[in-house]
């Protein structure tokens, strides 16, 4: 299992029937701004509300990997995950690093939530997070299977890098 920016394992254990067919895998809880990667079978678990999660799979090698980003765009000499023009090709590289082929890639967008009614404005920033996601991930001509966005409440993610299942559950 590859780990990067910090993703760490979620020492609690799961709850009963929250992941489906989840026996045997390894389990990470990804924070926001963290990217996590694995060539071998792991649950990545994130919570989500304005973020947005990118999950990639090659059904192939059955590699995968998850980012959790904050906000759509890097300010100049900030190169961190917490940003999705940075945080989407960082993902990318690190799947095909850890053996993923970059031409049988497919994604999983979720997230993009108006949590806070202050924030549901002119300006929204879930609604911003995911466009530029989605227009990422075609720009790099990686096709996205399934999306669960928008909306005002969060939710929890579970997602298996090994077979590209995901579950989600609104909170």
């Amino acid at each position: 299992m590859t780990r990067t920016t910090g993703a760490a394992p979620d020492r609690a254990a799961p709850a009963a029937g929250e992941t489906p067919g989840g026996g045997g895998r390894a389990q990470l809880y990804l924070h926001a701004g963290q990217i996590a990667v694995a060539a071998e079978p792991t649950a990545i678990v994130t919570v989500l509300g304005s973020c947005v999660a990118v999950c990639l799979h090659d059904p192939v090698a059955r590699v995968g990997g998850m980012n959790h980003f904050l906000l759509p765009l890097h300010v100049e000499r900030e190169q961190s995950a917490r940003f999705g023009t940075v945080a989407v090709p960082q993902l990318v590289e690190a799947v095909v690093r850890a053996g993923a082929r970059r031409a049988s890639l497919v994604a999983k967008v979720f997230g993009g939530a108006s949590v806070i009614g202050a924030f549901r404005g002119a300006r929204n920033l879930g609604d911003e997070n995911v466009q530029l996601a989605l227009r990422l991930l075609d720009e790099a001509r990686i096709p996205v299977l399934d999306r669960d966005v928008g909306g005002a409440r969060g939710r929890k993610l579970i997602f298996h890098v090994d077979d590209g299942a995901a579950w989600v559950r609104q909170l």
